[in-house]
């Protein structure tokens, strides 16, 4: 194992690595900061751990060549929050990628968390000690060190494995397709929407008058958890919140019997601020109420259901015949969408959910009525 904090060390790494594979994962520090970041990036090739501090300030463009060129393959488990990650910190793509989690699953298995993975083909059993910890610490204890590499010096062996099963099921190709739509995620920085408190679980079974408070409460809390640099839950969790708007406590002592507030919120002065937060909310008239949106219920005639509910009975016949789970095949949105497209006479081929291989799996289902064609 090898920590690298320097660029030229970095940089003599790259140029060992003239092909692959390489196996990659990152540590973000989500659970502790308001805004996660990349703390460290574990890389394994040819039997050598790496783990390179990305607080160190080193130059992360001398990854490029590596990252961005296709004929290296890179191997990632779930790839798709590292691939963001890497997008936003340091504007790093990955082309050539192998996800061990998407083969899994394209080849049948149905619990396809790294750790399961890793036990059922490799015989290792993962430590889930410091799946939470603070990777933003200095210097990085030697154990968190070796819990670190150890998700990327096994995914090699992992990879190979997976490959060989997709090999001998004829779904190679599939996994490629999976593979470059997986490439092309991106992290998006979108603001939130002034009504994202309604996502909180529990808002909707809300008065409107509830739903005041709440907005008000997730506000302050984010401007909190801002300043603290924390993340929101470390401040109140929607429970919380939400037990709040029923029971508005007036006093401390109504304060402290809501379930789950931190005893260290009721010793300081924020208790008090919580209290005029609620109250002033209380107090606001029912015209700065929010006003929920009203729900569009879509009428489908009963022929169109009896068509939805025909092709997702193919469906899963045909997902049984692969041992595979049905919504890989096609999602219900999907199905829907394909009926709708149908109905109108357009080529639901061109959806853009739809994959080339599912496609091919499914046009039997669409044309002959049944999934005996398929392969």
């Amino acid at each position: 194992m090898q920590w690298i904090d320097e660029d030229s060390a970095l940089a003599r790494i790259v140029s060992e690595i003239t092909r692959g594979p390489v196996a990659l994962d990152t540590e973000a520090d989500s659970f502790h900061h308001y805004r996660e970041k990349v703390c460290l990036i574990q890389l394994t090739f040819e039997g050598r751990n790496l783990l390179l501090d990305t607080l160190s300030g080193l130059n992360m463009d001398l990854l490029r060549p590596v990252l961005e060129n296709p004929e290296i393959h890179k191997v990632f488990h779930d790839a798709d929050y590292d691939l963001r990650l890497l997008y936003r910190d340091f504007g790093l793509r990955i082309r050539g990628l192998f996800d061990t989690m998407i083969a899994a699953r394209l080849v049948g298995e149905r619990a396809f968390g790294l750790a399961s993975l890793l036990e059922t083909y490799r015989g290792v059993r993962l430590q889930k000690k410091y799946q939470l910890a603070d990777w933003s610490r200095r210097p990085l204890p030697r154990e968190m060190m070796e819990y670190a590499v150890s998700d990327t010096r096994h995914l090699l062996g992992l990879s190979r494995v997976l490959e060989e099963k997709l090999e001998g099921l004829g779904r190679i190709g599939w996994a490629r397709e999976e593979f470059l739509r997986r490439e092309s995620v991106r992290w998006t920085d979108e603001p939130e929407p002034p009504e994202a408190f309604s996502k909180v679980k529990g808002s909707s079974r809300m008065s409107r008058k509830e739903l005041a408070i709440l907005r008000d409460l997730c506000a302050w809390r984010d401007t909190l958890a801002r300043e603290r640099n924390v993340p929101l839950f470390k401040v109140l969790g929607d429970q919380v919140l939400v037990s709040l708007c029923r029971q508005t406590p007036r006093s401390t002592m109504e304060l402290s019997r809501v379930k789950g507030i931190p005893a260290r919120l009721l010793r300081g002065p924020l208790a008090s601020k919580l209290l005029e937060k609620i109250e002033r909310s209380m107090a606001l008239p029912d015209s700065e109420w929010p006003v929920r949106p009203e729900r569009v219920r879509r009428r489908v005639a009963g022929e169109v259901v009896e068509s939805i509910r025909a092709i997702r009975k193919r469906r899963d016949t045909l997902a049984r015949r692969l041992d595979l789970e049905p919504s890989l095949l096609a999602t219900k949105g999907v199905l829907e969408s394909i009926v709708s497209r149908m109905g109108r006479g357009e080529d639901w081929r061109t959806i853009p959910e739809l994959r080339s291989w599912q496609v091919e799996l499914l046009e039997p289902l669409l044309a002959s009525g049944g999934p005996s064609s398929a392969t």
